[in-house]
């Protein structure tokens, strides 16, 4: 019979910089004497016990990252011991370590008994031959990964300057750990998964591997059970696997012989009930239980699976190129999202409580898709469950980004398949994990960027032959490609007519938005604006002395894009091209402001487009939904402390399951309605207004929109608009459904400081649950809330000339209050 002991808790912890502290060998004694050690919880990170111990600040504050720099230089020496008994005939034990940051070596009763040096997969060390009977010294030196690669070349791997220091090709831990434009340097270090002693004998259950299928007709399904067992002498077994909602049971006997063995049982299901992405269809999820029997030995576990057919559409396009359309359950899906990063700097801190509030938020904006970008982490059971549970596609990256790797390495290669073959098998039966990708921007950067000199594609082995190859063998059931962006057709990587696309043309150098409205992307899945976080969190940002826009402080939590530029940071550009205003003469809540009112219209041009084309485009996937840390500026929507940043609602806004855009397309304007449900009909107002007032051209007309479709439901010509003026007049749209208005959607031509702005007349009353906001003249982005605690009904809305905007108002939200309009 398997035991485990179990070995968190706490532990002793010493630090050694090669100079002072102590050398392990102090620690292997029984009597060591520890007077001097300090607790470090397991599991755990050393940054979080040195702050327990006032040793370091929260880093995420202030200057306080900075000053905790030197915790990754040094060694740390953790200890415990543990009681056991002596082994039986033909028992075996192993130490178990869930998750070490980053090079450790692991001494038992003071041998060293193994290595380990990869964040990404668990360290099973064999100690049948070391355990004693009685008290066990356990010792475990870490370090962040700095003196293990400290001898590996780097030479033709480097994509940034400090890359020869770094290693960070060689060392398989969150590469943004070691600094990107929206995350700092802060190598996590420690003990940070579960820790037992196994014992056992005859055999080991590795894991539980489940897949869910679903023929093309979504008539019959199929559960796949499949158990990976290490056997040490033959031995029956009984395998019994459960579908309790269909009452559903398969029994099979087998013999495990010596070795890995894999033992599979698989249930015919008729008829399962399907699974849908959000807005499209409920999430219904079933239990598949498993039991391996043996001499009286029994083993349970259990997965939650959905059934679900995905097929990615990459059939011929008419015009040109392919299409890239995700198919669930043969309907094609818009995709709404962004890309996830880890949800904190220190990642033992990220608990399901974040995961549910990100996921909420995620809900809350209208998205239906997560891409887990290849820099960040594979997220824990918890994130995946989650998107299980609300409809949230995912697209998950194997953990590599923006670089070249030592595929050509022997023990890199090896370890690299481990550590895949570990998240294949993990995640298997999530059915919101639609998509496997090999890498983030790496098939680009190989044939872009210059990486052609040198060691050329020293990693190609990994992405097209390694990981495509796994995922047949461990899974076989999603979609592989081996980067983002890629080109199936031998295009160039980010051609837009094929593939997936990362259109970062706009939001560097060029932040001229509108140009998003000619882009064709098939399924653009990064590209974005920066703006600033919630006001609270740019604040917090900010010690003392340093609390205004270009301090050292702000520069520190700045992203860095605003240093690759000329002599301006370029989202600085951004404010004075758009609207002639300097940051210099900014207080922090102005740039939160007017820095947030650009970063939503931006993003909301990106989407918008997208959604227009659909399916000529498919996807409408900004860079990125989440932050790893307070900044003063991001790419995001809801910041590190969870806020919903001032870019939110209009994102939200441009995601709704109806939706309505306005174009100007040659010659005329075009107003497309967009329905994700379904066909419904609505009644349609567009035309022109002018911004002091008083409508010149007002069409109105009851329209039907398609089911999952974006159509065409008005045009008008342009000409009058011309000879009206486009700085004193702008082109409109809104539907409704009765008295209740359902979308809206406003084009302006001009840049906006070109525009002739009116005073805005802005009146506020409140009646039966309702705040009801009006003007005599057009409102522009009218803000109600910085600080993105409060779900409010809508934030940074405008309010258009003798039309009001009714939003319903919650009896426990305070009486609404306007704190900046575009054009007081």
């Amino acid at each position: 019979m398997s035991e485990r002991i179990d070995l968190n808790g706490t532990w002793k912890v010493r630090w050694y910089d090669n100079q002072r502290g102590d050398r392990h060998t102090r620690l292997f004694e029984p009597d060591a004497v520890l007077d001097r050690a300090w607790d470090a919880q397991v599991p755990g990170e050393i940054h979080e016990d040195l702050i327990r111990l006032g040793l370091i600040k929260e880093p995420t504050l202030g200057l306080e990252c900075l000053s905790a720099r030197w915790v990754e230089e040094m060694f740390w020496h953790y200890r415990r011991s543990f009681q056991s008994s002596s082994l039986l005939v033909g028992e075996r034990a192993w130490l178990v370590f869930e998750g070490l940051a980053l090079a450790a070596v692991i001494y038992l009763n003071g041998k060293e008994v193994g290595r380990h040096a990869n964040y990404f997969y668990p360290c099973r060390l064999d100690v049948t031959d070391h355990l004693i009977d009685g008290e066990n010294i356990l010792v475990v030196t870490v370090e962040s990964g700095l003196v293990h690669a400290a001898d590996k070349q780097t030479k033709g791997l480097e994509h940034v300057p400090d890359a020869a220091p770094q290693k960070r090709p060689w060392l398989r831990i969150v590469q943004s750990s070691h600094g990107w434009d929206w995350s700092p340097r802060l190598l996590n270090v420690g003990i940070h998964g579960n820790v037992y002693l196994e014992r056992t004998s005859a055999l080991r259950i590795e894991t539980l591997v489940v897949l869910a299928k679903l023929d093309s007709q979504l008539e019959r399904g199929s559960v796949t059970a499949r158990l990976i067992v290490e056997g040490f002498i033959e031995t029956k077994v009984t395998l019994t696997v459960s579908l309790p909602e269909k009452d559903l049971t398969q029994t099979i006997e087998f013999v495990v012989k010596p070795g890995t063995n894999r033992l599979e049982a698989v249930i015919d299901v008729e008829r399962p009930e399907l699974w849908w992405p959000i807005g499209h269809g409920a999430q219904p999820l079933y239990t598949v239980n498993a039991k391996l029997s043996w001499d009286g030995n029994e083993w349970v576990d259990s997965r939650r699976i959905g059934f679900r057919h995905v097929r990615i559409n990459q059939e011929p396009h008419p015009e040109q190129g392919h299409y890239f359309i995700v198919e669930i359950n043969g309907k094609p899906i818009f995709c709404k999202g962004g890309n996830f990063v880890p949800a904190d700097i220190i990642f033992n801190r990220i608990n399901r409580e974040r995961y549910v509030t990100l996921i909420d938020r995620a809900v809350e904006s209208n998205c239906n898709f997560l891409r887990i970008w290849g820099g960040g982490l594979y997220e824990s059971d918890e994130f995946y469950d989650l998107c299980n549970e609300r409809g949230i596609l995912v697209w998950q990256e194997f953990i590599f980004a923006c670089n070249r790797y030592p595929g050509y390495d022997e023990a890199f290669y090896n370890d690299v398949r481990k550590e895949a073959i570990h998240h294949i098998r993990r995640l298997a039966h999530h059915p919101s994990l639609i998509i496997w990708c090999g890498n983030n921007e790496m098939e680009w950067g190989g044939l872009e960027w210059g990486w052609e000199k040198g060691i050329v594609a020293p990693d190609y082995v990994l992405f097209h032959r390694l990981l495509p190859s796994l995922l047949r063998e461990e899974d076989g059931t999603r979609y592989y490609q081996p980067s983002s962006p890629f080109s199936p057709d031998g295009a160039p990587p980010n051609a837009d007519e094929s593939g997936d696309q990362h259109p970062w043309n706009i939001g560097f150098a060029d932040n001229d938005f509108r140009k998003y409205r000619e882009m064709i992307c098939r399924f653009p899945n990064e590209g974005g604006i920066l703006g600033p976080n919630a006001l609270q969190t740019v604040m917090a940002c900010l010690p003392p002395g340093m609390d205004q826009p270009g301090s050292f402080a702000w520069e520190l939590h700045d992203n860095s894009v605003s240093f690759w530029g000329g002599s301006k940071p370029y989202p600085d550009e951004m404010l004075e091209f758009w609207l002639g205003k300097s940051i210099d003469t900014m207080s922090v809540e102005d740039y939160v402001y007017w820095g947030g009112l650009l970063q939503g219209i931006g993003l909301s041009e990106y989407v918008k487009n997208f959604r227009r084309r659909m399916f000529d485009s498919s996807a409408a996937i900004f860079w990125m939904y989440n932050d790893t840390w307070p900044t003063t500026r991001s790419w995001t929507i809801v910041d590190y402390y969870l806020r919903r940043t001032p870019a939110f609602w209009p994102v939200k806004r441009a995601y709704a399951p109806v939706a309505v855009v306005v174009t100007r397309e040659s010659d005329f304007v075009r107003i497309y309605g967009i329905n994700e449900g379904p066909e419904i009909s609505m009644e349609l107002r567009c035309g022109l207004f002018a911004l002091d007032g008083g409508y010149p051209l007002n069409l109105t007309s009851v329209v039907n929109l398609p089911e999952n479709a974006s159509t065409i439901i008005a045009e008008f010509d342009a000409a009058q608009w011309d000879s009206l003026g486009t700085t004193t007049h702008v082109a409109y749209a809104l539907l409704k459904q009765g008295d209740i208005e359902v979308a809206r959607d406003t084009l302006f031509l001009p840049l906006f400081k070109e525009m002739k702005w009116p005073e805005s007349q802005l009146r506020i009353r409140q009646i039966e649950g309702k705040a009801i906001f009006e003007s005599d003249t057009f409102a522009w982005r009218v803000c109600l809330d910085l600080e993105g605690d409060t779900a409010l009904p809508d934030n940074f809305f405008d309010v258009y000339p003798g039309i009001p905007t009714t939003l319903d108002w919650p009896a426990n939200l305070a009486t609404p209050k306007v704190i900046r309009i575009g054009n007081s």
